[in-house]
């Protein structure tokens, strides 16, 4: 049983080297598709406000014209 969590332990170190040169590159994404995502969703509320077509509401399939 010794053997499989060892192998496990391989597993992660061998991953936890390989994403360490990335470093907060990461977390840096992350943040922008964060306030990219955000930027979205207030352009999309304040459309929708104002009058524009709710195009999030409904599916492909059913559109109307």
């Amino acid at each position: 049983m010794n053997s499989f969590w060892y192998g496990i332990e391989s597993i992660f170190e061998f991953i936890f080297n390989l994403v360490k040169p990335i470093g907060m590159t990461v977390d840096v994404i992350f943040i922008i598709i964060g306030f990219v995502g955000a930027f979205y969703w207030m352009w999309y509320t304040v459309y929708n406000r104002k009058g524009g077509h709710n195009f999030m509401s409904h599916s492909s399939s059913c559109k109307k014209h």
